[in-house]
């Protein structure tokens, strides 16, 4: 079989939070890295704490919908590097959980989609996974990634890279 739905979800959004994961760990060996949480790009965006939370909300709302579940709701905003991974973790358990027929059957049924706080519309898994989850949580992953390279911690494209192909990072 060629690629499936789960490939270009469970497979991608793994290889996103492996990535969200690493450079973290890069970001936590700093001297400074207690100031990195609440560092943002510009004034009125997010701080990395809320960065973290997004993509790992996402991640789970992808992960639940996929899978025909109702998704796991964090409370609050990670405060530190310790539940950043905690948060990271339990959505990749949840990914390594994800049935792949379950997943692939998924894709063409529709379902109530918030929009906004005041708007919902009916859309398949397959479309909001592709037009609205992946494209978020993509952009929190970047977001976290400028936020790190702006307060100085060396991190390049290998690190960006590094949980969707593993053997780029570190050198190995």
């Amino acid at each position: 079989m060629g690629h499936t739905f789960y490939d270009g979800t469970i497979v991608v959004v793994r290889a996103i939070l492996n990535s969200l994961s690493h450079i973290l760990h890069q970001a936590e060996l700093q001297p400074n890295s207690s100031t990195l949480l609440q560092a943002r790009l510009y004034e009125d965006m997010y701080p990395l704490t809320d960065q973290v939370r997004l993509a790992t909300q996402f991640s789970e709302n992808l992960v639940a919908r996929v899978t025909g579940r109702e998704p796991v709701t964090f409370p609050g905003s990670p405060t530190s590097f310790a539940q950043f991974y905690e948060r990271i973790d339990t959505v990749l358990k949840a990914l390594d959980e994800a049935d792949k027929d379950t997943v692939n059957q998924q894709a063409d049924i529709l379902g109530p989609t918030k929009l906004g706080p005041d708007k919902t519309a009916e859309m398949n898994a397959a479309t909001y996974a592709h037009l609205i989850a992946l494209p978020n949580i993509y952009f929190h992953l970047s977001t976290a990634y400028g936020i790190l390279r702006k307060e100085g911690v060396s991190l390049g494209k290998l690190d960006y890279y590094a949980g969707f192909v593993p053997q780029l990072a570190g050198g190995q």
